[in-house]
């Protein structure tokens, strides 16, 4: 019999969401955000051209056009730097509000999407670093194919198929309701895998993630959240939602 990886992964999923995929909306758009604020402020230096924000582009690992990216998510994240990003569709707005103003750029304290903050920074011939003032939140869209199970795919790290998901680390800390839910997974990689996306609250700042279910780390969006993670001490987050 042929080792069914994909319904595999919906089962998983099903355990997470707390229910099936097939019992969420299937007309509606789904899409992975994933912001992290030290990330944010670093961005904006030398190697950053705004021509691939007013662009729209959608980068890849390594992400040659905008390699500073590339750098950044290596050092900050585990799973951020597999996925494509969808420059011109993410989010940008100033950390303290009147920042914006402040700079010139009111539209910024209420937010831009990538390529139209990207298109004033070119018709300005500002230097990027100049957004550096405004302590910048970007909430990166990751390219998906819009629907749940392509979002939740990228949001667990599982894109690739069985036997090719890579390390995230012993699996421990896991938060006692996950363990036991994960449990009833046959597949002791996908188990794991998803487990450690699970760590209690302490295990997570250090390893892993701390799932938040349905709750709202701090979009940008408004959109509902469909399931989130919290990474590291807070300064990062995924979030699934329903757009």
């Amino acid at each position: 019999m042929t080792y069914d990886w994909n319904g595999s992964l919906a089962d998983g999923f099903a355990i997470l969401l707390g229910r099936p995929l097939g019992d969420f909306d299937r007309q509606a758009t789904y899409a992975l955000y994933y912001s992290c604020s030290d990330l944010a402020q670093e961005l904006f230096d030398e190697k950053f051209d705004p021509g691939v924000l007013a662009r729209g582009e959608i980068v890849h690992p390594p992400y040659p056009s905008i390699s500073i990216l590339g750098e950044l998510l290596e050092g900050w994240d585990l799973i951020a730097p597999h996925w494509s990003i969808d420059l011109g569709r993410s989010l940008f707005r100033a950390g303290d509000t009147g920042e914006g103003a402040a700079l010139g750029l009111p539209q910024l304290d209420e937010g831009m999407t990538g390529a139209d903050l990207g298109r004033e920074l070119v018709e300005r011939q500002w230097k990027p670093r100049k957004l550096r003032k405004t302590f910048p939140e970007i909430d990166f869209r990751i390219h998906t194919d819009g629907s749940l199970y392509d979002a939740m795919r990228a949001a667990t790290a599982t894109m690739t198929g069985p036997g090719e998901i890579f390390e995230t680390g012993p699996v421990h800390g896991v938060e006692a309701r996950w363990e036991q839910a994960l449990a009833a997974l046959p597949d002791t990689e996908l188990r794991e895998h998803l487990s450690n996306l699970c760590r209690d609250e302490q295990t997570a700042r250090s390893d892993g993630a701390y799932y938040l279910g349905a709750r709202d780390p701090g979009l940008q969006s408004g959109a509902p959240v469909v399931a989130a993670w919290r990474i590291g001490e807070g300064q990062a987050f995924s979030a699934v939602v329903q757009s």
